[in-house]
């Protein structure tokens, strides 16, 4: 069973759908569990919706896939990479009246919409809904890391196939950007989240349209890490590696603010 018969009374309040877009291992699954716990949201973890609009499934298939997807999920822990991003207290899976509906699968959308742009450009019309596009980052060299640690072997591989990689999806990501009205895209700094998110859950929210429930906040923090892990200690950096990488973010004004040692 890979979807559900929907109502259509039970659409009839959405206002926006929600996409992410960016890097893996960015602090995407987080973001995505907490506007999912939201009593007016519905996000699925890893479904791609960019790859079922490049096959051509229509968009009450896609949310009917979407809203399942969130249930079991949650009923699952909402567990990625052996940690629970289900929130305490709050509606993870469920929902009262659906206002944003969405998908958490940000550097698969990139690819997506980089290789086949008319999906890009029709993306609004396809699902009915304007789009929102939450881009979520944290500092390259843990993203990189992470990467490396994850698709090679850090014993025997070299850390530039990696950074080569990684440099691509951010210029990637840089020129969707460019395409997107800015009113119609957040930018979302992980270690800034971690550290104030009060701020955080209430802006995140307010570009949805949606407002903080009481409590939704308190009940968040419970899950949400004090500071971010630095998984560049994780690995082996030398300084000619750390310095292209440095020089290779610097026109990315959103990243040119990272370095290695901060």
């Amino acid at each position: 069973m890979n979807d559900i018969n929907l109502d259509s009374k039970l659409l009839s309040n959405l206002k926006y759908f929600c996409m992410f877009i960016g890097y893996p291992y960015s602090g995407h699954s987080l973001i995505g569990s907490i506007i999912d716990a939201h009593p007016n949201t519905a996000i699925s973890h890893e479904l791609h919706v960019g790859k079922l609009l490049k096959r051509g499934y229509p968009k009450e298939r896609i949310f009917s896939m979407i809203l399942l997807n969130s249930f079991k999920f949650a009923l699952e822990g909402r567990t990625w990479n052996n940690y629970s991003y289900l929130i305490p207290g709050e509606w993870n899976g469920r929902y009262t009246t659906l206002r944003v509906i969405g998908d958490k699968k940000g550097g698969g959308s990139s690819k997506v919409f980089t290789n086949k742009p008319e999906i890009l450009d029709s993306i609004g019309t396809s699902l009915g809904l304007p789009i929102k596009y939450i881009h979520v980052m944290r500092n390259p060299f843990d993203m990189i890391s992470t990467f490396f640690k994850k698709t090679q072997n850090p014993k025997t591989d070299n850390i530039r196939i990696a950074v080569d990689k990684f440099i691509k999806r951010i210029e990637r990501t840089s020129e969707l950007k460019k395409t997107i009205d800015p009113l119609d895209w957040h930018d979302v700094y992980h270690e800034q989240f971690l550290s104030f998110p009060n701020e955080s859950i209430t802006t995140l929210f307010s570009f949805l349209g949606l407002g903080v429930p009481d409590g939704f906040i308190e009940n968040c923090k419970k899950v949400i890490y004090p500071s971010p892990h630095k998984s560049r200690f994780d690995v082996t950096w030398n300084e000619a590696d750390i310095i292209f990488v440095s020089q290779a973010l610097a026109p990315f004004v959103h990243f040119s603010s990272y370095s290695y040692h901060s």
